[in-house]
């Protein structure tokens, strides 16, 4: 009887591993079963601001209680949801332009995700239970989008823009760039769209010398929920170089 038991509770411990691996394959699953329809597109705008993408209305509280841990950023509400506010638009968090100013946090960027196994940066990332818990916000596929650009999308922005925040790239192409892609929606001295309207008008000049590492994200990207849509030059075909060229002409329209 005793023997009999034993051998009991040893079938019953072997069907709890089995159950516990099936389980753990399973969170795996998703991610190899599912990698080849992740958006890359989709998932540099998911990374500027994510519920103009997946439809989930906007937040008003903050993003507790990872935000609460830090006290050098005083903004509030959706603006603590956003990837960028904390892991920075050159991707490096405190080590990058946030490193000091009203944006800083403290928190790490997302650089070093890249080099990561991908289910591990899609735990991260939807964090289920955890202080970056954003399972009720973004859905498994969202976060496999955000997955795939962190793994694939990330570039080096000191590549494109210098320390001083002049782009390195070639004007004579970017002006060409512009005015295929660009034009047709902020006007050939890029003023047709004013972006902050404090005084008087901050186009596309303005910008891309405000910010940089900002406008080449969105020249590669997009710009979420803009009307008529920012097409991505990553999507048209464009190399990282050529984005840097665009920046760099963007640089000399007026300010």
């Amino acid at each position: 009887m005793r023997n009999r038991t034993l051998g009991l509770g040893i079938i019953a411990t072997i069907v709890i591993i089995l159950n516990v691996g099936c389980e753990d394959k399973k969170a795996v699953s998703f991610v190899d079963d599912n990698w080849s329809d992740a958006n890359l597109v989709r998932g540099g705008l998911l990374y500027d601001k994510w519920w103009k993408i997946n439809s989930v209305a906007e937040p008003t509280s903050n993003f507790d209680p990872i935000w609460s841990s830090q006290t050098t950023n005083s903004r509030s509400g959706s603006a603590t949801w956003r990837c960028k506010e904390c892991h920075g638009w050159d991707y490096i968090g405190k080590n990058g332009r946030y490193s000091s100013g009203s944006h800083y946090t403290g928190f790490e960027g997302v650089w070093e995700a890249r080099l990561k196994d991908k289910a591990d940066v899609f735990d991260a990332i939807k964090d289920d239970g955890g202080n970056h818990d954003l399972s009720a916000e973004l859905s498994d596929n969202d976060v496999l989008d955000l997955t795939k650009f962190i793994l694939d999308g990330l570039v080096d922005i000191t590549l494109y823009v210098d320390a001083n925040g002049v782009a390195l790239g070639d004007t004579t192409n970017g002006k060409s760039l512009y005015e295929s892609a660009c034009a047709s929606c902020h006007g050939s001295d890029g003023n047709s769209l004013d972006f902050k309207s404090d005084d008087g008008i901050q186009g596309v000049g303005w910008a891309a010398n405000d910010n940089p590492q900002e406008i080449l994200h969105k020249i590669r990207w997009g710009h979420p929920g803009s009307d008529p849509e920012m097409p991505s030059m990553v999507e048209k075909g464009k190399s990282d170089q050529d984005c840097a060229d665009i920046l760099a002409y963007s640089q000399k329209l007026p300010q």
